[in-house]
């Protein structure tokens, strides 16, 4: 397998003790801080509920991954989003901290809906905004201090249990109507649907990180789906839903030091069948055993360990409030949120590799179908997709998606045009193609 060298414009120096091995050696640290919100912030989601507890925190979990000179971190946080402001914040500050290349961080939402509403209100939010950056930094600062030799195993389970693709097509008129809806159950109202309008996407990666003396340092986990299955609706309590789950199976698997950062991958259209549920552990057991199971099946990545990474702000024209076709709204039961707005918008989108990995992402809610396009135009042997990273910019449906409206197309979820999301998806493909041809930009 001709894994080839990402060349990156910046040698990270020697910070806290920490400076550039030996050619071809990997070397990885994990680290994670608490990002928990006080009780009585504002959640996000229906009603926005002010929070009355905690049930499991929230957490910041970052990967930092070195390979001679060159250095990504990959940090997961347990948010249903992060703005732009907030993430280059953080990044700014961990850059200024370690010498990690700003290009090179990627802050990734497990789009956990027992989260903080972004952008937050009611009491105690501003004061917890202010600390949110430098938390996540703690998190990074964290794991670039506890870098060390490693080896790298690469796992993945299939899991088609708890997920499916939440849009169904009406055979009245044509259009997609999301599962959640109650005129589903009402014969009058939904005579037949035919079927889900689109795929899923099975695969939950894992990537393991040993140290030389077979300790796990911690993993790397990417899966598809919303995170949506904590009973937020009745608790009103913190959870890190079932990502948290997964990072606790793990931590009984493989000892408390080893961390799991989770990425969500392109799940715009991706739930769980069952969401905000009493059992919602056991629903999310389901993912966890999975996550253990590929990681404990993990195959060894022989040989040098190419690192590498890539980032592009791309400028997007957004989607023209005036195209909403009458009657759209009012078929969903959905609020009309039409008003003016900027024409285009500059959009984050950055590439990474391990070895034989790649690593794509996207800052708004992802159809899966993008996804698994990314996946099949990727030139390495395994890619995962990591969307709402380092920014929030709505959902992004397919052509057909538009077609076939449904929530996720409805003007006021959706800013960014078909056009600029294929842009976005094709700009993550050429970041890809570059990094394993060895060209770090």
């Amino acid at each position: 397998m001709a894994l080839g060298v990402a060349l990156v414009l910046f040698s990270a120096p020697a910070f806290a003790g920490v400076g550039e091995g030996p050619p071809g050696e990997l070397r990885v640290g994990f680290g994670q801080s608490d990002i928990t919100p006080p009780v009585g912030a504002m959640m996000t989601g229906a009603g926005l509920p002010r929070s009355v507890g905690t049930d499991d925190p929230l957490l910041a979990r970052t990967l930092v991954v070195q390979s001679g000179d060159r250095m990504i971190a990959i940090v997961g946080v347990d948010l249903v989003k992060i703005r732009r402001d907030l993430a280059d914040a953080a990044i700014a500050e961990a850059s200024q901290r370690t010498g990690i290349d700003r290009d090179a961080v990627m802050i990734c939402p497990s789009h956990n809906h027992s989260s903080p509403f972004v952008p937050m209100g009611g009491p105690n939010n501003k004061d917890y905004l202010s600390t949110l950056p430098g938390l996540i930094a703690d998190s990074i600062e964290q794991a670039y201090g506890a870098l060390e030799p490693a080896r790298m195993f690469l796992g993945r389970s299939l899991v088609y249990d708890g997920i499916h693709n939440r849009r169904v097509v009406s055979k009245a008129d044509g259009l997609a109507l999301n599962t959640w809806l109650n005129k589903l159950n009402d014969l009058e109202k939904t005579p037949q649907v035919l079927g889900t309008e689109g795929p899923i996407d099975p695969e939950l990666w894992v990537a393991r990180f040993d140290a030389l003396d077979g300790r796990v340092l911690g993993t790397l986990v990417n899966f598809t789906c919303h995170p949506a299955l904590h009973d937020r609706v009745r608790l009103k309590t913190w959870s890190a839903d079932y990502p948290g789950v997964i990072a606790e199976q793990m931590a009984q698997a493989y000892g408390e030091q080893a961390v799991c950062v989770f990425t969500q991958g392109a799940a715009g259209n991706i739930n769980p069948p069952e969401q905000f549920i009493p059992n919602w552990r056991e629903k999310a057991a389901v993912f966890a055993r999975a996550a253990v199971d590929a990681a404990k099946r993990a195959t060894p990545i022989e040989g040098p360990i190419a690192v590498g990474y890539a980032r592009r702000d791309v400028r997007v024209p957004r989607r023209d409030p005036a195209d909403q076709r009458e009657g759209a709204i009012a078929r969903l039961g959905w609020r009309d949120p039409r008003g003016a707005a900027p024409r285009r918008r500059d959009v984050p989108v950055s590439a990474a590799r391990i070895g034989p990995l790649g690593i794509a992402t996207n800052a708004g809610e992802l159809f899966v179908e993008w996804g698994l396009s990314v996946k099949k135009r990727s030139p390495f042997p395994h890619t995962i997709v990591s969307e709402l990273t380092n920014e929030w910019v709505g959902y992004e449906p397919t052509a057909q998606g538009f077609q076939q409206e449904g929530y996720e197309a409805l003007v006021g979820v959706n800013f960014v045009s078909l056009e600029g999301i294929q842009m976005l998806v094709d700009t993550a493909v050429e970041l890809l193609e570059g990094l394993w041809e060895g060209d770090g930009r």
